[in-house]
């Protein structure tokens, strides 16, 4: 009886040219993981739901709530990123927990790094660098204004001028990693 559940998911097919066996066998589970938000596969997409069951694996921020800073914990800063993103754009973008699980409680380095590297860069993918996006979502500790332009444009009839444009710029140097996710949730304390 117990080879026969074992066998229950094992697959194996015959290859059409070779007319060898191919398997996966019994003790084999295959897993395959795909950013909906990615519509550069949609064709891909479509095909794999055709042959697969899918489970939609959403970020589970409870797995981070034991990964504690000063006055914060990667749940909380992980849920208030995903608000804002679900807002500005859609559930589909919302950035997972695997970003922060290797980061360890009070290690500042890890974090900064997982920011810099992880998720500023996806952020600038979703917002095509549009920096003013950005800033509301991390905060002034991330993303600073540099200037409000007011262009002064000729008068021309039926067209109205465009309003004045905030130009936005990741900071330099991201010094007190806990002092810009401080500010990320814009807690008035």
């Amino acid at each position: 009886n117990n080879n026969l559940e074992r066998d229950v998911n094992e697959i194996k097919v015959r290859l059409p040219y070779s007319k060898t066996d191919f398997g996966v066998p019994s003790n084999v589970d295959i897993y395959g993981t795909m950013n909906t938000a990615d519509r550069s596969v949609e064709a891909l997409d479509t095909a794999l739901r055709r042959r697969f069951s899918f489970k939609e694996v959403m970020p589970n921020s409870e797995l981070l709530r034991d990964i504690e800073f000063t006055d914060f914990n990667l749940q909380e800063v992980l849920e208030c990123i995903n608000e804002r993103i679900e807002f500005l754009l859609d559930r589909d973008h919302t950035i997972g927990h695997s970003y922060f699980l290797d980061v360890e409680s009070e290690d500042t380095e890890a974090l900064k790094d997982v920011f810099l590297n992880r998720v500023i860069p996806l952020l600038q993918e979703y917002f095509y660098h549009d920096y003013e996006k950005i800033a509301l979502i991390l905060g002034s500790g991330f993303v600073t204004v540099t200037s409000n332009h007011v262009i002064k444009f000729p008068d021309f009839p039926g067209i109205d001028s465009p309003d004045a444009v905030t130009l936005c710029k990741l900071v330099d140097e991201i010094d007190d990693i806990e002092g810009a996710i401080k500010m990320l949730f814009n807690r008035n304390e």
